[in-house]
């Protein structure tokens, strides 16, 4: 933030701060441009923040609720309420999204739920699911620059993979390039567009032109290079390998797989892998793309030696479960039939926090206040 943030305004500043880092990010600008700011600050339930002048408000993540409903509708009474002229810093991070799509004036949180549960389980992108985000809520796609009257910029982390500031929270700030169309056609396809939500989809109108600076401040890339540039200084030799992995969690570990399979032996080395991969969701168990990832790496190379593996969300929660990721190894899955479980049942019910859980293997932080994608280290001793 302090490399970024521009000089203060000699008039009073706005600043809203919306995402998963919402509270560091808000913390430093108080910090740096001093406490007598005004605007909002929404960001998940359960994080924390210290906070003099402005106004705290969460939501939920990833399904939204009430709260989060009655917060986002706060903020865009916030930002409406901006006096033309006025200058208003907007910081983003990952999970805007979420926190950003319930509304008093919208559809119930409830169908909100449905539709998002019903995108993420039938295997949907990101992509899809922010074109579908981005007109269920006043507030994305566009929705906060159409609303604020004053000299808008906005400093963002993505949580993206390609860094692009239509996907980044769902764009809130920046232009719209798909519409109505396009989202009703995505939930006729994966499911969850009741008839609430499709006339809710259908009265909403695209954000035109936003011409308003907008400034990506961290990405997965940065921070998959901060981890090599420390491993390097311990004296490991590593290399980043992949920083934008995409598509079926276990279609990638069955590549990385055989990857491993085909490495020659003996060099003690680290690779390091980023992304956003998705999980096609047929069980009803605890997980997230992370601990599939993991999860099928161990099945594949069950039994194989001198590999030890991490896969992990840098916001802390993977999936449905209150666990970063999970570490695995060659014997993983010996392990677990060493204790009377099926470790192939637990993969096939989508249940594999459960599973590294009952191993002692889960990756458990806590919301780590920001997001940046998902970090993946292969260790080869």
């Amino acid at each position: 933030m302090a490399a970024h943030l521009p000089d203060r305004p000699a008039n009073t500043p706005y600043v809203f701060a919306v995402g998963k880092a919402a509270g560091p990010m808000a913390e430093e600008v108080e910090a740096l441009w001093g406490d007598d700011i005004r605007g909002m600050v929404v960001a998940p339930h359960g994080t924390v923040a210290s906070l003099k002048s402005l106004e705290w408000r969460s939501a939920a993540h990833p399904f939204p609720d009430a709260q989060g409903a009655a917060s986002a509708s706060a903020l865009l009474r916030a930002i409406t309420a901006v006096p033309p002229g006025a200058d208003v810093l907007f910081l983003l991070s990952g999970g805007a999204s979420s926190l950003l799509l319930a509304t008093e004036e919208g559809p119930k949180p409830e169908a909100l739920q449905q539709a998002t549960k019903a995108l993420l389980n039938g295997g949907a992108d990101i992509h899809q699911l922010n074109t579908v985000r981005r007109v269920l809520s006043p507030l994305l796609g566009g929705g906060v620059a159409a609303a604020c009257a004053g000299n808008l910029q906005t400093l963002a982390i993505s949580d993206v993979v390609g860094d692009d500031p239509i996907a980044i929270g769902s764009g809130p700030t920046v232009a719209n390039p798909t519409g109505a169309a396009e989202a009703s056609a995505l939930l006729q396809r994966y499911g969850g567009g009741s008839p609430d939500i499709l006339a809710w989809i259908d009265q909403q109108k695209t954000a035109g032109e936003i011409d308003s600076p907008y400034r990506i401040i961290a990405s997965g890339p940065q921070s998959l290079k901060a981890a090599e540039v420390k491993l390097r200084s311990l004296g490991h030799d590593a290399t980043i390998t992949a920083d934008s992995q995409v598509g079926l969690a276990d279609d990638n570990a069955l590549m990385l797989a055989e990857r491993v399979r085909r490495r020659p032996q003996g060099r003690p080395q680290i690779w390091l892998m980023g992304g956003e991969v998705d999980v096609r969701v047929t069980g009803g168990g605890r997980g997230g793309r992370n601990v599939q990832f993991a999860a099928r790496m161990a099945q594949a190379l069950d039994g194989v030696p001198g590999w030890t593996f991490l896969a992990a969300d840098t916001d802390g929660q993977d999936g449905n479960a209150p666990n970063a990721g999970a570490f695995c190894d060659g014997t993983t899955w010996a392990r677990a039939r060493a204790l009377g479980l099926d470790p192939d049942h637990f993969l096939d019910n989508n249940d594999t926090h459960s599973l590294f859980e009952a191993l002692g293997d889960a990756f458990i932080t806590g919301p780590t206040g920001t997001n940046v994608n998902d970090f993946r280290a292969l260790c080869f001793i």
